[in-house]
């Protein structure tokens, strides 16, 4: 499936199916040895997940971009419904501002659409946190297909 995205107002919407059932997919977005494998930009070479999976727990991931070092994702549950939902909130970009990230996973016949939305995202960043999303989409999709990062 083609990935649709969708920038309006400060909120991105991704979504994408992927032909996998709900729980395997699910599971890819909150067992580290999963994420570490496929989340992060085109140039990121290496990622080190931090997973607590319940409400209140991290959900941090420090990517290693080529070029630019080692970037934080630093974020916290505000929702965790296995395999149907994730919620997270992370720092923005302004002082005391934070940013929601929602991600549903949508039974679709034998696979699985995951939709996320991200909200309180300033225009001027965009879309470079579009760019990063899409790349972790299909990098996902590598994933399911067999892809795993080298070491």
């Amino acid at each position: 499936m083609t990935l649709k995205t969708s920038f309006e107002n400060g909120v991105l919407t991704i979504s994408r199916l992927y032909e996998m059932p709900q729980a395997d997919v699910f599971a890819a977005w909150v067992e580290a040895g999963q994420t570490q494998e496929w989340w992060g930009c085109e140039n990121t070479t290496h990622v080190k997940s931090e997973i607590e999976a319940k409400v209140g727990g991290k959900y941090e991931h420090a990517m290693t971009i080529t070029g630019a070092g080692v970037y934080p994702i630093l974020g916290k549950f505000t929702a965790f419904d296995p395999p149907a939902r994730l919620a997270y909130e992370m720092p923005g970009m302004s002082q005391g501002e934070t940013m929601q990230v929602d991600v549903e996973f949508i039974p679709r016949g034998a696979g699985t659409e995951v939709k996320l939305t991200q909200s309180v995202l300033p225009s001027e960043l965009s879309k470079v946190i579009q760019a990063g999303w899409t790349a972790s989409f299909e990098r996902l999709a590598r994933y399911f297909d067999g892809e795993r990062r080298a070491a």
